[in-house]
């Protein structure tokens, strides 16, 4: 059923009349976009998840993105974390490479970035990530669809997906649905909806509620605070 509605959420994206507008990447919550910083932009970014279920979890993700170029963002960000009854953990250090390949008045937009995660602790699998970003604006409407491979050091990679639509009730105001999950066999989804607001023309937020399915967290709260210093 799953792999139905991502089919469906990029159908849209191609078949939708287009529009043209700048974005930092970050207009939904777990949905990458190719709408990227234009060059020598710099944003600092929040991230705050609380996912609740037999154990509940929060995590932390301070990060960094730069544009280098009109066409390559660089990032750095960090993975925090804490179980219930436990202190916070530093699990992870990652940089990260996101490349736009279509041009940026172009309404639909395509790219990918690659993601290599050091794991903190010895003990665990550093991760590669490869993300492929398509993506299509319209008026108030923008569609986007995520592909992503995982391949952890010495296990078998992993395919999932992400997609989201969000629409734009005012200048400053956003709400959106979005899905991601795994194409794996067994694993599970999850979907959110989303709420994005710009405070500023340096300041962003985006937060949003979900839940699980076919195996899922019970509930999740996501959320990540955007500020662009440069």
């Amino acid at each position: 059923m799953f792999n139905r509605i991502l089919t469906t959420c990029v159908a849209a994206v191609l078949l939708l009349p287009g529009a043209v507008s700048a974005h930092h990447g970050l207009d939904f919550i777990s949905v990458q976009t190719a709408h990227l910083p234009t060059r020598g932009a710099a944003y600092a970014i929040g991230r705050f998840d609380y996912i609740s279920e037999e154990h509940n979890e929060m995590e932390f993700e301070p990060a960094v993105l730069y544009g280098a170029t009109d066409w390559l963002t660089l990032e750095l960000h960090a993975h925090y974390e804490k179980e219930s009854g436990e202190s916070w953990k530093y699990e992870s250090l990652a940089p990260a490479l996101h490349f736009r390949l279509t041009p940026r008045e172009q309404a639909f937009s395509f790219g990918f970035s690659v993601e290599y995660e050091f794991a903190s602790d010895s003990g665990d699998d550093d991760v590669l990530e490869l993300t492929a970003m398509f993506g299509y604006e319209v008026s108030e409407w923008m569609v986007t669809a995520n592909v992503l491979l995982e391949d952890p050091s010495g296990l078998s990679a992993e395919w999932g997906y992400a997609a989201g639509v969000r629409h734009s009730f005012s200048h400053n105001n956003a709400f959106g649905l979005e899905l991601n999950g795994s194409f794996e066999g067994g694993g599970s989804s999850e979907v959110l909806i989303g709420y994005y607001g710009e405070f500023s023309e340096r300041l962003s937020l985006n937060a949003g509620v979900g839940t699980g399915i076919d195996g899922g967290p019970d509930w999740t709260f996501r959320s990540a605070l955007i500020w662009q210093f440069r």
